[in-house]
């Protein structure tokens, strides 16, 4: 495991000792070679950072970037994670709760035994990908699992609610799903087609009945991120997105 930041390696040493023994001081742009890293930056900085990965396809990013202070208006209206995310070209973004800001970990190295603030070679669990990286152009929302549980009288069933995040010209491909499935649009609007009908635009507040085997997709054309929230019943063991021509 790596820590980094704009200091030298060497004035970092007491830093990485401080957090524990298999801390390792590196440079920025040694650190940012890592498959996996965890992004703790003043926002605004972000442009600078990426200059130092000479590609970051791939790369998962954990962004615990916090936002608080930051006007809507600085950033385009859109989220932090997706301003991050267009500075990362290819990276797969995922978006962990920090409240605290960059500034105040400076002052307190006590605090990172049990807290991470590192910014590469970091595995950890607690971070779901909800962001469309590579310049938001169309691709596959990825889905924030929020529970899987049984169905209740039938296990051969199992619910799944979902939230998604769709950056603009994010869209899916025609697909169905083995069960029902329930969607509500949080935030923007969104453009669902069931195949071979007309597109229903659904802003926030609508929502929509997908029955089992229903051939459809969802379309982010707003030029505004979109949040959902999915609702589905669907077959266990069966993979719950079957893509169709």
């Amino acid at each position: 495991m790596a820590i980094a930041s704009r200091r030298l390696a060497e004035a970092l040493a007491p830093v990485a000792k401080a957090i524990g023994q298999t801390i390792i001081p590196e440079s920025l742009q040694d650190a940012v070679k890592a498959d996996i890293i965890v992004l703790a930056i003043p926002l605004g900085t972000q442009e600078e950072v990426a200059k130092d990965a000479e590609n970051w396809r791939g790369k998962i990013v954990i962004d615990v970037t916090n936002a608080y202070g930051v006007s809507p208006v600085e950033l385009g209206n859109f989220p932090s994670s997706v301003v991050i995310s267009q500075a990362l070209p290819g990276a797969k973004l995922g978006k962990a709760f920090n409240h605290s800001g960059s500034i105040k970990w400076s002052h307190r190295v006590r605090e990172v035994r049990t807290r991470i603030f590192a910014l590469a070679g970091l595995i950890a669990g607690f971070a779901t990908l909800i962001a469309v990286p590579a310049g938001l152009q169309a691709q596959e929302p990825p889905e924030n699992i929020v529970i899987t549980p049984p169905l209740e009288g039938d296990p051969s069933r199992v619910v799944r609610l979902t939230t998604v995040l769709v950056p603009a010209g994010g869209a899916t491909s025609f697909h169905r799903h083995p069960g029902d499935q329930w969607e509500m649009v949080q935030e923007g609007e969104i453009t669902y087609t069931v195949k071979g009908e007309e597109p229903k635009v659904l802003k926030a507040g609508d929502a929509i009945y997908i029955p089992r085997g229903t051939v459809h997709r969802n379309q982010n054309l707003s030029g505004q991120p979109v949040r959902t929230v999915e609702l589905m019943i669907v077959d266990k063991d069966k993979p719950h997105t079957e893509p169709v021509n």
